[in-house]
């Protein structure tokens, strides 16, 4: 048959003008390649048949079309505002967009990160919708998700699994933002994909990998009116198939204490931070090796009492204080890609190790002496480590239209600590090793369906438990459903069941001296956990302006919750411990934990540069023996930024409502005793332009405007989030109000 050319000319919707470079593919398995469009925005076809083409371009709205043989035709893309072409990775067994995931991924990018002036994880976190930040004292910066904390929020790095921190909690403030491409996030369980802890959701920390032929320095220092004080450089060089990065940072953080006293609710801390990645391809497999280090040390000072000084031999004011050092390294190895044309793998080994040393001083806060404790009990280290292994193999052919994709893969998470803070009874490691498979099944080219299963097998408890079809089988489910319709509609409904054996902290965990009682209980129970989620996406535009619209909901139920419980009743603490020890925790299982929720999202974006995206959200939890007694709390935010071209230069406006907040629990009366979180308000601004064609970035700003420090707590709920911060009037939210001032300089 003779070929008739087929002239298609793309354009942009905005301006009308050509893309030049644009790509088109045809959607069947045609044996051609593509085509790219030259100066004019035009392609030349050679078809012999009506072909279903796809046309992309970077920053532009994906489209699909069919032309004819002899046709002439002009196609627009509009523009990307709203992120549905990025590429996301978590959740998906292959990466894809953000627009064709099955889950509804929240991605926060190098430039959010930038307009917030963020440090740390917290920092990245701490306004957004369904996400609440907790701080403590001496544990850091934890977060909770969806109304569930602990180790049910799966924490990544570059997909490998990290460790949690001191309190069975991760310190999300210990996750430098410095060398971070961006942070995923995925509410709900996904514990067919990444096994136990991921029953609330997971956060995955992508960092950055430079291009082949790419040289790079980089050069950032911060400030920050509190009394911090952050510099890192970063390194890459890139060859023809091979690139290497490497960096290092220096924070420090002089400490704060809202109260003025000596014991200070913000401890100062110093870190350092090295940080490494090498990349290589043989054929299409790339190979990743990445190297993670966290140095900190922290000083967790008390309050001064009259004592005696032996030192000295008088009567002075002693504190004690306690010399914190603490060590996260996270390492991995990654090999990923095509192994042929429609055929995937992804192979991932990982090591995450948490040490933390702690050192118990007598000061004398009048004579300056300081004398190292006699007192055993307050000299230690404890060392957490885990080591995952996790295969993936995909088939599927992306050029069919319609085409089933089966996913298989293997899993391993290897855990066991040692140190003085974990019990003798320490039997061992806690070890998970799983199965899993999936199958993506697209229903014509608007719905596609996945169900998936992982059969779990654990060292340390019999996993049938999970009993699935009641059949005492040891398999966990998950089924996504979504529906599309080109870029104007998406709607996605996802089940999931989780399994959480208990860590080894939660099992052998003792740290008992004069002013703590916490201990591990070997007769937890697993946790088995049911999570509904649903959202829907409605995008258009009006004139100039490009719209979404996400509401969302989700339901969660687990069973035999693991929590960190107020022992109320002294009288039942051992013997040799005083009954009126300041603090007293055990871990529990609550038997009957629910949450649910909904929140409603929008985003809105103008071509001048103008950016808002508020949202509403609404939380409601059960449990802790309150049956189906439930607690209600609200929230709403706003992220506005303007960009003005023409002098480069973006005002960020960063704004949160975090309404009350209760917990719950049931005294010994059998009365339920409630404490409750004051609602507050935080407001961030900033200012961000480039100058020497973009050689130097500066960003400069203010946190904190509403100046929120302390926040009132109130009631006497004996168990909860709010309560593990070892206050009963209050928790710090902030250290008040201050000033940044953030400076990048690149030379490439």
């Amino acid at each position: 048959m003779a070929q008739d050319n087929t002239i298609v000319t793309i354009l942009s919707a905005r301006d009308k003008m050509p893309l030049i470079g644009a790509a088109i593919q045809p959607v069947e398995n045609s044996g051609i390649t593509g085509w790219i469009s030259d100066v004019n925005g035009k392609v030349i076809l050679t078809i012999t048949e009506p072909t279903n083409i796809r046309l992309s371009y970077i920053g532009y709205i994906s489209k699909e079309t069919i032309v004819a043989p002899g046709q002439s035709i002009s196609i627009e893309l509009e523009e990307d505002v709203l992120g549905l072409e990025e590429v996301v990775v978590t959740g998906a067994f292959v990466p894809t967009t953000s627009s064709q995931s099955l889950y509804k991924v929240r991605k926060l990018d190098a430039s959010f990160i930038e307009a917030r002036g963020s440090v740390n994880l917290g920092d990245v976190l701490q306004t957004q919708l369904n996400l609440k930040t907790i701080q403590d004292d001496v544990l850091g910066t934890r977060v909770v998700m969806q109304g569930i904390s602990g180790s049910n929020v799966k924490m990544l790095m570059d997909g490998v699994p990290m460790i949690n921190g001191a309190g069975g909690e991760f310190d999300i403030s210990q996750i430098n933002m410095n060398n971070v491409e961006r942070v995923e996030i995925v509410e709900g369980p996904l514990s067919v994909q990444y096994g136990t802890n991921a029953l609330a959701g997971t956060i995955n920390v992508i960092t950055k990998t430079y291009g082949v032929d790419e040289t790079f320095a980089s050069i950032n220092a911060y400030y920050e009116s509190v009394g911090q004080y952050n510099a890192d450089l970063v390194l890459a060089k890139g060859w023809k198939n091979l690139s290497v990065n490497a960096g290092i940072t220096r924070n420090r953080f002089n400490g704060y204490s809202s109260t003025d006293e000596r014991s200070e609710n913000w401890v100062p801390r110093t870190q350092y931070i090295a940080d490494a990645k090498i990349k290589t391809s043989l054929k299409s497999i790339n190979i990743t090796g990445a190297y993670n280090q966290m140095w900190q040390s922290s000083t967790n000072r008390g309050n001064a009492s009259s004592a005696f000084n032996s030192q000295t031999g008088k009567l002075s004011e002693i504190a004690k204080d306690d010399y914190n050092n603490t060590i996260r390294l996270n390492g991995s190895l990654i090999a990923d890609g095509k192994i042929s044309g429609n055929q995937y793998i992804n192979l991932v080994n990982g090591v995450s190790i948490f040490e933390q040393s702690s050192r118990g001083y007598l000061q004398d806060v009048i004579d300056d002496v300081k004398w190292l404790s006699t007192d055993p009990e307050e000299h230690d280290t404890t060392r957490y480590t885990s080591w995952t292994f996790r295969g993936t193999y995909v088939n599927g052919n992306a050029n069919k239209k319609v085409g089933v994709y089966f996913t298989a893969g293997y899993e391993a998470s290897i855990n066991y600590a040692s140190g003085g803070r974990i019990s003798e009874d320490a039997d061992g490691s806690v070890n998970e090793y799983g199965l899993f498979t999936a199958l993506e099944i697209p229903f014509g080219i608007k719905v596609k369906v996945q169900p998936a299963l992982r059969y779990i097998y654990s060292n340390s408890y019999d996993a049938r438990d999970i009993n699935f079809l009641n059949a005492g089988l040891p398999i966990l489910p998950s089924l996504n459903f979504m529906y599309t319709n080109g870029t104007k509609f998406d709607f996605r409904i996802s089940y999931g069941k989780g399994y959480r054996t208990p860590s080894v902290r939660e099992l052998y965990y003792e740290f008992i001296d004069a002013n703590h009682y916490i201990v591990g209980n070997t007769d937890l129970l697993p946790e088995v956990g049911n999570n509904l989620n649903a959202s829907a996406s409605w995008r258009t535009n009006y004139g100039e302006v490009s719209t979404a619209i996400t509401p969302s909901v989700f339901f969660s139920k687990i069973d035999n919750k693991i929590d960190l419980i107020q022992i109320i009743d002294r009288e039942t603490l051992p013997d040799e411990v005083p009954k009126n020890v300041p603090v007293a925790r055990a871990y529990e299982n609550i038997p009957n934990f629910k949450s649910y929720g909904l929140n409603l999202t929008a985003e809105f974006a103008w071509q001048n540069g103008v950016r808002l995206s508020p949202g509403f959200g609404m939380l409601a939890r059960s449990g802790s023996e309150a049956d189906d007694k439930f607690y209600y709390s609200y929230e709403a935010n706003l992220n506005a930024g303007y960009f003005l071209k023409k002098i480069d230069t973006r005002i960020n406006l960063f704004y949160k409502y975090n309404g009350q907040i209760t917990e719950f629990a049931r005294e010994e009366d059998g009365s339920i005793g409630v404490l409750t979180l004051d609602d507050y308000h935080t407001l961030d601004i900033s200012l961000s332009k480039s100058f020497l064609n973009g050689g130097l970035f500066t960003s400069i700003g203010a946190k904190n405007i509403f100046d929120v420090t302390d926040i009132s707590l109130v009631g006497e709920g004996g168990k909860g989030l709010v309560l593990q911060t070892g206050r009963e009037d209050f928790y710090p939210i902030s250290w008040g109000r201050t000033f940044f001032i953030k400076i990048n300089y690149t030379i490439q």
